[in-house]
């Protein structure tokens, strides 16, 4: 091991390195140059710097338009349980209720998961939105039975 480090010494270099090499502007995709290695030990501890790539996915137009398709299918879904033809009583039309609103609250889940993949941030809202909406539809018919409200519901016709 060599002796103490002139950290003083050490920060001299650094700056005299940034001064040689100015940053590139914001928002540049120029590449970074070389910094001139050093000779000593501290010459194998220190990474190469390397070129700048891109953050994140490339978005084309096709993935926002399978992302605004996911959402609107959720938006659809949601609005057709809302007008439910069938009663939610009990039995089967309950049973068929209760599934198409779980696919309601999956699809909100799958709309977040592409927005947010995508970087489509009205998109993941109006999915979150879609995914509470599907929550709401299956408390307002779960919680009646379990005997958390004031009015109680069976699961099956008698």
């Amino acid at each position: 091991m060599t002796g103490p480090r002139d950290w003083d010494k050490e920060m001299a270099d650094i700056d005299k390195m940034i001064s040689a090499n100015p940053a590139p502007p914001a928002g540049s995709s120029a590449p970074l140059t070389a910094i001139p290695a050093r000779t000593g030990s501290a010459a194998a501890s220190v990474p190469a710097p390397r070129a700048t790539t891109p953050v994140g996915p490339v978005t084309r137009p096709r993935d926002t338009l399978g992302v605004w398709l996911k959402t609107i299918l959720g938006a659809v879904g949601f609005a057709a349980l809302m007008v439910w033809p069938y009663g939610t009583a009990c039995g089967t039309p309950l049973y068929g209720f209760l599934a198409g609103a779980t696919a309601v609250a999956a699809s909100g889940i799958w709309t977040m998961g592409s927005a947010w993949t995508h970087r489509r941030g009205l998109a993941h809202a109006v999915g979150l939105l879609i995914l509470l909406g599907g929550l709401a539809l299956i408390a307002s018919e779960i919680l009646p039975r379990i005997g958390y409200a004031a009015v109680e519901k069976t699961w099956t016709c008698n």
